[in-house]
């Protein structure tokens, strides 16, 4: 189990964990054609292995994405969960055992594909984020 933490020493352990499951996932061999591909061929290499491929997520320990409030909801407040692993209120504590790795070391154009694809697949139907929605939730955690 991965205990949660918020600043600098557990930035870096969450950090060399994402690293960990990016190079796991094998990262480096993407090769996309557009915009939606390179969101699903990057889920599928980093989030995938805890959130499924379905979205669906594995109870108790990862949340869903199909549906739940969080990655359709309000952009900064997802940003925030997937960057800096900060917890939203619509996600309450104690029912997921793992703790989100923190993603912030990701091109802005990366974890604006990637959420894209969440919030526009396993039946959600989101606005996309791009990079500048990235850039400006990235601004307000100087040192990252």
């Amino acid at each position: 189990m991965i205990k949660e933490s918020t600043r600098s020493g557990g930035l870096r352990r969450q950090g060399a964990l994402a690293l960990g499951i990016l190079l796991a996932g094998g990262i480096t061999g993407c090769h996309a054609t557009g915009p939606d591909d390179r969101g699903q061929r990057l889920y599928a290499n980093i989030c995938q292995a805890c959130h499924q491929r379905d979205g669906s997520g594995v109870s108790g320990m990862q949340p869903p994405l199909a549906g739940t409030p969080v990655p359709i909801g309000e952009k900064a407040v997802l940003l925030g969960w997937v960057m800096y692993g900060e917890r939203p209120a619509a996600l309450p504590r104690g029912v997921y055992r793992n703790a989100m790795p923190q993603f912030y070391f990701l091109k802005d154009e990366d974890l604006a594909a990637i959420l894209t694809y969440v919030r526009s697949h396993f039946g959600n139907t989101a606005s996309v984020v791009t990079a500048d929605d990235v850039a400006q939730v990235r601004h307000r955690h100087p040192g990252t």
